[in-house]
């Protein structure tokens, strides 16, 4: 039996035509991020995500310090993607997406990001840091207090996934920075789980996925075995 939850919804998105001048929805629906980037870098990351998509480029308004960019889908909604710095090595970034289609402003967030270089998580040698923990408890209960960690530690989350024998929870730190959580049955009762922060290595990053190990650690109360 397979399970899978999942935030970010690609989809094909055909040739395109004129944008029709419409409301843009409630600001609720608006995608906001920060990236440790520059409004420059950020701003030529946003243009080629918009292509990326798909999206026609209909307007194209910004300097050094940011700016606005309007696009259109094939049914003539607008995309409206604002870049703006907040110093010489950090922008935010507001996606919105008429009449208010998160699913797709979410979406484009993250192509920013993967344009930026800081796409999903990942460990390894060439990966981010990383730090591990053996658990005695059921995939179910794992995937709960994985949910629970982040939202303690106030990421945002991109991606759940719940399979037979493994999951994994994906987000995004303040500043973009992509972390996960991965979990993986090893006996019935017995997961192995693993905190990954970033896709290379760096020391904030190494802090970060310890952590992970540890708010996940003081909300179950058990202490996992040794990395």
């Amino acid at each position: 039996m397979r399970r899978t939850t999942a935030f970010l919804l690609s989809a094909a998105i055909p040739f395109l035509w004129a944008c029709q001048s419409n409301d843009l929805g409630s600001g609720t629906n608006t995608v906001d991020r920060e990236f440790a980037r520059s409004a420059h870098d950020v701003w030529k990351a946003s243009v080629k995500s918009a292509e990326s998509l798909d999206l026609r480029v209909s307007g194209d308004t910004h300097d050094r310090f940011g700016g606005e960019l309007v696009a259109c889908r094939a049914n003539g909604e607008e995309v409206r993607i604002w870049v703006k710095s907040v110093d010489e090595h950090h922008s935010k970034v507001s996606v919105r997406v008429e009449p208010g289609d998160r699913t797709l402003a979410t979406l484009l967030q993250e192509r920013i990001a993967e344009k930026l270089g800081l796409g999903e998580a990942s460990s390894g040698l060439l990966g981010g840091n990383s730090v591990e923990g053996t658990y005695t408890t059921d995939l179910g209960a794992a995937v709960q207090t994985a949910r629970r960690t982040m939202r303690s530690l106030l990421v945002t989350v991109t991606q759940d996934e719940t399979h037979a024998d493994w999951a994994k929870i994906d987000g995004r730190l303040k500043d973009s920075t992509p972390v996960r959580i991965r979990i993986e049955r090893i006996e019935e009762l017995k997961m192995r789980i693993a905190f990954i922060a970033g896709n290379e290595k760096s020391e904030d990053n190494k802090l970060f996925a310890r952590r992970m190990k540890e708010e996940y650690e003081a909300m179950t109360q058990i202490k996992g075995s040794s990395d």
